[in-house]
């Protein structure tokens, strides 16, 4: 039955989505194409799966561990993985800028009436995503801004660049599956690059800095650098490419620190124990205090 309530909310086909689901669960379970790394835990790295496919795996990701560090284990493991326009024109612009756009479709001006529905299903079956033409110029717009920053470009067209690729792993520390997709690596120059659209890119404290804090991207930064060099790929230099989601679409390019990136990797593997626990006596609570008192704030004394 949970098979059949994925097709209906997929709403794809039924046959294709059982093929993956099982490929991620032998996946998930047995490690396919198992090697040993320079620990000798088994591992995975493949190109083949798409992003849809990614997501169906078990193994704990990076959006697992800033959940549980931002929140609690039960926003963790109650989560759902929803979509929306905003969640469409983040992927749109990650396939414009990673894959020259050729996962998404410039679709009709709205999406009303049969001609939105008749271009959905057509995309639909040739797995792509289809936008409206204001959600794919907009898209487009911040693609080739941030294609205009000239080291952001050097790096994206690399020609050893990595792009989209699915490592999966197994935490030395904690025996649990860990699994990550970074939007691009250069393993030769110890290059990580993580894409984001924001709605502040300015190089201040209140600018995109107080995203990294605000959104866990420090611990993201710290994950994806743990679970690649648990595959035995050294991270030197770990960078966001930003770009602001609407017009002009500012972009700038930020290096996370060793210090912060050391700072964020101890509250990291703090989360990956937590997470262990709460599998082990199987309690995914919150774990706040039964009783929370509110006390005056020190800027309203006096």
């Amino acid at each position: 039955m949970w098979r059949e309530n994925l097709f209906r909310e997929r709403n794809g086909n039924y046959e294709t989505i059982c093929d993956q689901i099982d490929k991620m669960e032998f996946m998930t379970e047995h490690y396919l194409l198992i090697s040993e790394n320079k620990t000798g835990e088994s591992r995975l790295k493949t190109d083949d799966l798409s992003n849809a496919e990614y997501h169906l795996s078990l193994a704990i990701s990076s959006t697992a561990v800033k959940t549980v560090a931002s929140k609690s284990i039960k926003h963790w493991k109650g989560q759902k993985r929803t979509e929306s326009i905003a969640f469409d024109v983040g992927t749109a612009f990650h396939d414009m800028v990673l894959e020259g756009g050729i996962n998404t479709l410039r679709g009709p001006e709205d999406r009303r009436g049969n001609k939105w529905k008749e271009a959905r299903a057509k995309a639909d079956f040739d797995n792509k995503l289809l936008m409206t033409e204001s959600d794919y110029d907009l898209s487009e717009g911040m693609a080739k801004e941030i294609m205009r920053q000239p080291l952001i470009a050097e790096i994206i067209e690399h020609a050893e660049a990595v792009k989209e690729q699915s490592i999966f792993v197994k935490c030395p520390e904690t025996n649990l599956e860990l699994r990550c997709r970074p939007d691009l690596y250069i393993r030769s120059a110890g290059i990580v690059l993580d894409l984001k659209s924001t709605v502040d890119a300015r190089p201040t404290s209140r600018g995109f800095e107080s995203h990294v804090w605000n959104y866990g991207y420090d611990v993201q930064a710290a994950f994806y650098r743990y679970v690649l060099e648990i595959e035995g790929i050294n991270v030197r230099h770990f960078y966001f490419a930003c770009t602001e989601k609407q017009p002009p679409f500012a972009s700038c390019l930020f290096e996370i620190s060793d210090e912060v990136l050391d700072h964020a990797h101890n509250r990291m593997i703090n989360v990956l124990h937590r997470i262990k626990e709460a599998e082990s006596q199987k309690c995914f609570d919150t774990g706040w205090p039964t009783v929370n008192k509110i006390y005056l704030p020190e800027w309203m004394k006096g």
